[in-house]
């Protein structure tokens, strides 16, 4: 007795579907969206870090910067973070309401605007971890 061609494949099509469905329930991650600050936005009548404290920012989630004309939002590396420099390798915002996602790893913000506010903690370091797994 020959086995035809179609009674192999429509189990095989069945079987890479399920795991294809399986592999996404787990692997899926919706990104959380964060107001920088809160409804004070970013603004240096807050602590920023201390925002940011207790919160598990992860690879992917994104984060608002709400502020008025007065500052900016620059993305920098550890010793611009440090030292409050916007170097050539920065990436600068002063729209006043920036979606900024998060990369794995080490991320620091600083505002460079009035000159000193960063040293006087307009600023923000997070460690965005690997997203979780979906159940």
């Amino acid at each position: 007795m020959a086995i035809r061609g179609s009674s192999i494949l429509i189990p095989a099509m069945l079987f890479f579907m399920v795991f294809e469905l399986q592999y996404e329930a787990i692997h899926s991650y919706t990104p959380v969206h964060y107001m920088v600050g809160d409804e004070d936005g970013w603004d240096p009548v807050i602590s920023m870090q201390g925002w940011a404290q207790g919160k598990h920012f992860h690879a992917g989630d994104v984060l608002e910067f709400k502020y008025d004309d007065a500052f900016d939002v620059s993305i920098v590396d550890k010793a611009g973070y440090d030292d409050c420099f916007v170097s050539d390798t920065s990436i600068q915002f002063s729209d006043g309401d920036d979606n900024i996602t998060l990369a794995f790893g080490a991320n620091y913000f600083i505002s460079s605007l009035p000159t000193n506010i960063c040293a006087g903690g307009m600023k923000m370091a997070i460690n965005a971890t690997a997203p979780p797994p979906s159940v």
